[in-house]
């Protein structure tokens, strides 16, 4: 039997460059783990551009050269950066924190290199940290139309507690070649000077426990995004105010998928006109309110009647997979019989609220707090679209 060491160091080098091509995009840190391997490896590694197009950078101090070597090494490899600052936060000194001067550092060896970054992954403890370093990098950039290779952004900051409220945060850099944009706890205010125009794809995500997105702002982003393609949101979104009624409805000619996991999502419904959806998610965080079928029925029988307006054909749509979750939907309602007969489906599932847990109820409570059999007083039965919304959403 050949020793594996021995069969190790006769494969090619460029299976062996492939090898660990695949390794790093896994492990960004490979380059540095295989130079320490051998001679060999060490060659193959340092010979072979695309080991090195994926960078990860931290709150180190060496951050700056660990840059400027992979850029080095990836030769003309279009390179996907990740910044991780969500455990960097440090006492500020003489004003300007020690985390700010080498993320500053950093950004300008990025800033050199903007021709070649094509995928950017920021994650913050806050959106000011995250807006301050993209800011740093690509603002000057935007205002000299430099060439620009970024097409896939994401940007996550742990939590918006400690941030700026989002009239006082400051709007992030344009970036006009973005066709993938992820954020997770990023007012959507701060997002409108991004530059949209050439996104596909949009993930905007909130913590429960944030600032209720309002409808006016999540309709005036995406209406930026004339070519959006995929559209996913997940987060509390704020009772409609007076004026949103009055908001002109967004027409996305090329939406074909739709993911909403949100309460108020008829809110939202009412002012999409999509004639290129295909794919319907809705998960309802508030699918307990009473009638919540019946609206929700009613609401999506709008929605595909605007669909067909939108495609001037008013006797067929092209939505082929919906998916309900958090909504006891009764399809002998007339409202979602109506729907029925203008859809033809290939994937229909339906996902009604999970079952009330006891301690959601007083009586509940009481019980697992005091190991008693509690009844509260003319507590009526649970029937489906009468109960409340209970912690399973996380309110």
């Amino acid at each position: 039997m050949t020793p594996l060491r021995d069969t190790f160091s006769t494969l090619p080098a460029e299976l062996l460059g492939e090898v660990f091509t695949a390794y790093a995009s896994v492990f960004p840190d490979a380059p540095i783990v295989l130079g320490a391997v051998s001679r060999r490896v060490r060659s193959v590694a340092f010979s072979t551009p695309s080991v090195w197009s994926h960078l990860e950078l931290g709150d180190r101090d060496d951050d700056s050269k660990k840059a400027a070597l992979w850029f080095e090494q990836s030769k003309a490899h279009h390179v996907n950066v990740q910044i991780n600052l969500s455990h960097s936060g440090r006492p500020q000194q003489h004003g300007v924190s020690e985390t700010a001067e080498k993320t500053l550092a950093v950004s300008k060896t990025l800033q050199s290199h903007t021709d070649r970054i094509t995928s950017f992954c920021v994650r913050s403890e806050t959106p000011s940290q995250a807006q301050t370093t993209l800011a740093a990098i690509y603002s000057e950039l935007a205002e000299a139309n430099a060439n620009v290779a970024l097409r896939t952004l994401s940007i996550n900051a742990a939590t918006s507690s400690s941030s700026p409220s989002p009239a006082t945060l400051k709007p992030f850099p344009c970036i006009s070649t973005i066709v993938e944009l992820d954020v997770n706890n990023i007012p959507i205010t701060a997002l409108l000077n991004v530059g949209l125009n050439t996104l596909r794809s949009l993930r905007i995500s909130q913590s429960l426990v944030s600032t209720p997105m309002a409808v006016d702002d999540i309709v005036e982003l995406i209406r930026l995004a004339p070519q959006l393609r995929r559209l996913d949101l997940d987060g509390r979104i704020a009772d409609p105010t007076a004026g949103t009624s009055d908001l002109e409805q967004c027409f996305l000619p090329h939406l074909s998928v739709l993911h909403l996991r949100a309460n108020n999502i008829i809110a939202l419904l009412d002012h999409l006109i999509l004639p290129s959806l295909r794919v319907l998610h809705l998960n309802d965080l508030d699918g307990r309110r009473a009638n919540a079928s019946v609206e929700m029925g009613t609401a999506l029988h709008r929605l595909l009647v605007r669909m067909e307006l939108g495609k001037g054909d008013v006797k067929k749509n092209g939505l082929r997979v919906l998916e309900l979750t958090g909504i006891d939907a009764d399809l002998g309602e007339r409202a979602w019989q109506q729907c029925m007969q203008k859809m033809t489906l290939e994937v229909f599932t339906s996902h009604p609220p999970p079952p009330e847990r006891g301690w959601e109820t007083p009586a509940g409570f009481f019980s697992s707090v005091f190991g008693e059999d509690v009844v509260a007083e003319e507590e009526e039965p649970t029937r489906p679209g009468k109960a409340g919304f209970g912690f399973d959403f996380g309110f």
